[in-house]
């Protein structure tokens, strides 16, 4: 009988989750390598103190029948619920975004606060090396942002063909800040708690999860800019807090706020998208895929998350069909 596959998966945001909850049920034995504290990615939540808000992805919205089937599913067991939006609805989590991604990862093994530092050459698989810890795959999914991923990929003693060079090393991220709001007053901001136009010179949107019902107390997440958050990356964190608090106070009017923290997204939205749901290295059994992987059929042109999604399902799709063909082979 032939020994179960290992597959490891670096990154624990959506494509990494879809991708692994599918090759768990094709009957791969499956590990999530996760940095953070937390699986979810851009599916991020913060609680400050008695409130909930939601800090990375605002909502979803669905343009595929694999999405809409699982919608369909989130729905019924009340995950999520739609936000507004009747022809083209926008949906959000319940309980706030990262909740989502928490009750989809249930089962799957992940290995919290581990940072993959160098991937090596095993053959016929590949080693993940962390700063405690040595791990043996038969294949690795990296679903890392892609100038992440090019990086570790450059920093492991890895075959890459001039190919993989010129594909990884042109996709460029823009960043994002987010400044959260704690205020004492209850507000209405737009119809549903959503502020995305008129707004001053830098700022992309202004959310009241109070208003959005994921929250408590009154909470806001206050988007800002590509551009605006490329200037200002390197100028401090009080500072930065500061200037979006008075944009916030200038398109508002005065509110009296109770706390305030700051979110760096250093790879918010890709500026190149990849026409391809993944794509695998030449000489290495190494996919990557992540939610600037784009299936060809989508007209959207950017990342979003069911473009996450999309990904972490076709790759987990072509490593299984990949790992059938090489039995066909025996």
């Amino acid at each position: 009988m032939e020994q179960q596959k290992r597959i490891g998966i670096i990154g624990g945001g959506l494509a990494g989750i879809f991708a692994a909850r599918q090759l768990v049920t094709e009957g791969y034995a499956v590990e999530v390598i996760e940095k953070s504290q937390s699986v979810g990615g851009r599916m991020a939540t913060r609680r400050i103190d008695q409130g909930t808000a939601d800090h990375g992805a605002v909502f979803f919205t669905v343009r595929t029948d694999e999405l809409a089937q699982e919608v369909d599913e989130w729905l019924e067991q009340g995950l999520i619920r739609k936000w507004f939006g009747d022809d083209f609805p926008r949906y959000i989590a319940v309980n706030g975004m990262n909740q989502l991604v928490q009750s989809i990862a249930r089962g799957i093994p992940v290995h919290l606060n581990e940072q993959v530092e160098r991937i090596v050459s095993d053959a016929p698989g590949l080693q993940t090396i962390a700063s405690e810890e040595t791990r043996t795959y038969d294949a690795i999914l990296l679903t890392a942002p892609v100038p992440q991923a090019y990086d570790l990929l450059e920093a492991s003693p890895l075959t890459l063909v001039e190919s993989d060079h010129a594909r990884l090393g042109k996709v460029t991220f823009e960043p994002t800040f987010v400044g959260l709001f704690e205020i004492q007053e209850t507000l209405e901001i737009g119809e549903v708690g959503l502020l995305d136009e008129g707004l001053a010179t830098g700022m992309l949107k202004i959310v009241n999860n109070a208003q959005k019902e994921v929250s408590a107390t009154p909470l806001l997440s206050v988007y800002m800019a590509g551009d605006w958050s490329e200037s200002w990356y390197d100028k401090g964190e009080d500072a930065t807090l500061a200037e979006i608090e008075r944009l916030l106070q200038e398109q508002l009017g005065p509110v009296t706020i109770i706390s305030r923290q700051l979110k760096r997204w250093r790879y918010a939205q890709a500026r190149d998208v990849f026409r391809t749901p993944y794509l695998k290295l030449d000489q290495h059994p190494l996919w990557l895929a992540g939610d600037a992987f784009l299936d060809p059929k989508d007209t959207s042109g950017r990342t979003r998350v069911e473009s996450a999604v999309i990904s972490g399902l076709r790759v987990a799709a072509a490593m299984d069909a990949h790992f059938k063909a090489v039995v066909t082979e025996q």
